[in-house]
C-alpha cells in the first residue's frame, strides 16, 4: 500500500478537495502477440504523463504461457509505480488439465500482487475483482462472473474507506456495453453487483475485454473501458489507453490512440457527481 506524505503537517483529508488523481488505464495487452513498437512507445508516454496510478484491467497475456507472463511482468516493472493489475480470461491456460487443477499458478508466479490487489492513496482507493472463471455452466467460458460473496466483500471495503477518497473498482469483464460491443455480453452477475456497489458509493469502474475504449454511466457509476493497449487483436478501433483525471466531484476521461508513431489524445469526456450519482455530459 502506498500513501503520500502529509504536506507541512496538514491533514491529507483536509486537502482532498483540491487534489487531482491521474490514472492511466490500460487493458488487453496480450503479450505473445504484442507489437514491440507500441510497447516502447506506451512505456515512454506513460513516464511522460506521470500518473499517480497505473491500472491494467486484464488479459496481460495471450495464452498464459511462461514467456508471455515473463514479458508482461517485465513490462510492468518498467512502468511508473504503483501498478494495479488484475487477470483476464486469457491469463489462465486454455483447455488442459492445468486450467482445471491449477489455473493461477503462472499468475501467482509472476505477479506477486495476487488476483485482487488493493491500492489506497491519500486521494483514492482502488479495489479489484477477479471476474475470470476456469469453467462454468454456460457455453462462453470467456464471459466471466462476479459472485455475490465477492461483491459483498468489495462493497464492504469501499464503505470503510474515508469519504473523500475516489472509489475505484477494477475488473476485466464489462459492466457496461456500447452497441458496438453488445454481442460480447456483460459479465455474469453484473446487475446485482452494480446495485450493491452503487449503494456502497463506488465512483469509477474500470474494465476491458471488448478491445474498445468508451465511457458511460450505469447505475450512477462511471464505467470506463480501455482498448487493447499493444496487441494486434483489433476490433475496429486502434490501440489505445485512457487517462482519467479528477476527484470525487468531477472526472475527465481522455482516450489516447495510436497514430502511427506515438499515442496521442483523440477524445475527451467530462463527468460530474451530484447527490452521490455520476452524470454524463450534457
Amino acid at each position: 500500500m502506498q500513501r503520500r506524505r502529509t504536506v507541512h503537517g496538514r491533514d491529507p483529508a483536509a486537502q482532498a478537495d483540491h487534489r487531482m488523481s491521474r490514472i492511466a488505464h490500460l487493458s488487453d495487452l496480450h503479450f505473445g502477440i504484442e507489437q514491440p513498437q507500441l510497447v516502447t512507445a506506451l512505456e515512454r508516454r506513460l513516464h511522460g504523463l506521470q500518473p499517480n496510478l497505473v491500472v491494467i484491467s486484464g488479459d496481460l497475456t495471450q495464452r498464459a504461457r511462461r514467456h508471455e507472463l515473463v514479458a508482461a511482468a517485465a513490462f510492468i516493472d518498467r512502468l511508473p509505480k504503483p501498478v494495479l493489475a488484475v487477470p483476464g480470461n486469457h491469463d489462465i491456460p486454455g483447455i488442459s488439465p492445468r486450467r482445471f487443477l491449477d489455473p493461477w499458478r503462472g499468475w501467482h508466479g509472476h505477479f506477486p500482487g495476487g488476483l485482487e490487489p488493493t491500492i489506497e492513496q491519500d486521494d483514492l482507493i482502488a479495489v479489484s475483482a477477479n471476474s475470470v472463471r476456469a469453467w462454468g455452466p454456460y457455453l462462453d467460458w470467456s464471459r466471466g462472473r462476479l459472485r455475490p460473496t465477492q461483491v459483498h466483500r468489495l462493497a464492504e471495503r469501499i464503505e470503510r474507506a474515508p469519504t473523500h477518497l475516489l472509489r475505484i473498482l477494477v475488473a476485466h469483464h464489462p459492466l457496461l456495453l456500447t452497441p458496438a460491443a453488445a454481442r460480447r455480453g456483460l459479465v455474469a452477475g453484473a446487475r446485482p453487483a452494480l446495485q450493491r456497489l452503487a449503494q456502497a458509493g463506488l465512483d469509477l469502474a474500470l474494465g476491458g475485454h471488448v478491445h474498445l475504449g468508451y465511457a458511460g454511466i450505469t447505475h450512477g457509476i462511471l464505467a470506463v473501458h480501455a482498448a487493447t493497449g499493444v496487441s494486434s487483436r483489433l476490433v475496429g478501433q486502434t490501440n489505445g489507453f485512457n487517462l482519467i483525471e479528477g476527484h470525487r466531484d468531477t472526472l475527465s476521461v481522455e482516450h489516447w490512440g495510436w497514430q502511427g508513431q506515438d499515442f496521442r489524445p483523440h477524445s475527451r469526456q467530462q463527468f460530474r457527481r451530484e447527490n452521490g450519482i455520476w452524470l454524463a455530459p450534457h
